[in-house]
């Protein structure tokens, strides 16, 4: 006796709630990320075999991830040349863009370049 009326009510309740499916214009619709600033300008070289994390992250096109893979690696042995940082996965062009701020030996005098 109960249960027909308990149906009823389920299936009215199923269709009701069931919410409206978003249309395809509003589902490829993506809100766009902000884009960071562009890194300062530096002057000075940075020595890749004794620069910390954060000095490397002061180049451009070197982030957290190539900053890390930099150090572990030369954890294992030391860069004799740019070119053998070069020979890296994804270091190529960053190291052509940065060459003049790259160092394998000596120190590092990395510093924000005046305005």
């Amino acid at each position: 006796m109960h249960i027909p009326v308990l149906f009823a009510l389920l299936a009215g309740a199923a269709t009701a709630a069931t919410p409206a499916l978003p249309s395809a214009a509003a589902a490829s619709a993506r809100i766009p990320r902000e884009k960071k600033p562009p890194k300062a300008k530096m002057a000075g070289v940075v020595n890749v075999n004794r620069a910390s994390e954060a000095e490397l992250r002061l180049l451009p096109g070197i982030g957290r991830g190539r900053a890390h893979a930099i150090v572990e690696r030369r954890a294992k042995r030391p860069f004799s040349s740019l070119d053998e940082l070069a020979r890296m996965k994804r270091m190529k062009t960053v190291v052509q863009k940065n060459r003049t701020h790259l160092s394998v030996e000596g120190e590092t005098t990395l510093r924000p370049a005046g305005p």
